[in-house]
Formats: C-alpha cells, sequence, structure tokens
C-alpha cells in the first residue's frame, strides 16, 4: 500500500481496504493463556457451554491484531507518531482460523491545538468476516499523525 505523506491527505468518510488476517487456533490460544485466560478463550469443552457455545478469539487479541495489520500495511508509516486510546466494540465474536477483512475509515481529522504540526485522527476499524460480512471488531482509534 501506497504510504500516506501527511495527514491533510485525510479527510472524513475516505476509507481503504487494507486486506485481511487469520488468527490462528494456538495463536489464539497463547494471547488467552497469557492476556485472556478466560475458559471461552482457551478450551473448547468450557467454551461449548458459554455464551458463544464455541470457543472463540478474545477481543483484545482481535483488535490488537487489527493494530498490527494497519501498521504492517504501511498505510500510515511515514506519519503516525502515537495513539491516544480507542472506543471498541465486538458485535460478534471471531473463531479461531476464520479469515477477516479490514477496512479503515476516516472519522474525523483536525489540526492538533496544541502543536499544529501535528493532526488527531479518529480512524475506525471495521474487521469483519471474509466469507459473510459478519463485523467482528468495530473500533475507534485516536491517532497523532504527522502533517
Amino acid at each position: 500500500m501506497t504510504p500516506l505523506r501527511s495527514a491533510d491527505e485525510l479527510t472524513p468518510g475516505m476509507s481503504f481496504d487494507l486486506g485481511g488476517f487469520v488468527l490462528p487456533r494456538a495463536e489464539v490460544l497463547e494471547f488467552a493463556g497469557r492476556y485472556d485466560p478466560q475458559p471461552f478463550h482457551l478450551d473448547e469443552e468450557a467454551a461449548r457451554h458459554s455464551v458463544f457455545g464455541r470457543l472463540v478469539a478474545s477481543g483484545l487479541h482481535t483488535y490488537s491484531a487489527s493494530l498490527g495489520h494497519l501498521i504492517r500495511s504501511g498505510l500510515l508509516s511515514e506519519i503516525n507518531l502515537a495513539g491516544g486510546g480507542a472506543q471498541l466494540t465486538w458485535p460478534a465474536p471471531l473463531e479461531p482460523d476464520e479469515p477477516v477483512t479490514m477496512k479503515l475509515v476516516v472519522e474525523e481529522i483536525r489540526t492538533s491545538r496544541s502543536k499544529p504540526e501535528m493532526a488527531v485522527a479518529k480512524l475506525r476499524y471495521l474487521v469483519a468476516i471474509a466469507r459473510d460480512g459478519t463485523v467482528v471488531l468495530d473500533a475507534v482509534g485516536t491517532h497523532f499523525l504527522k502533517r
């Protein structure tokens, strides 16, 4: 993907198709074991008796993978300075080994009041199951970007 050279290239409503990724079962289990050790992320049998009825990836893992996917895409490689938080929702669970697609949408972009050489962007991460479009992550992240 061609990197942006300035946050000034962004306008609200712009969207970028970032392709897709997969969270392999072994990685789902490893992440859950280290950072989100709930039974429905770790154990098939326990997961069958959970609200999900099956093993599912941690939402935090899905978000972390999405952020990594965005950075690896190269889109922001020349302008990303830092993050400033995120609002996260997981409208549906994500099963291990399920291919997903990711779209990035510019929700808001403004010049920083204290540092005019920097922009503050609200970027929506939409991650959906590739086969049917079911959204598994809807997150709005704040990014500080070079102008």
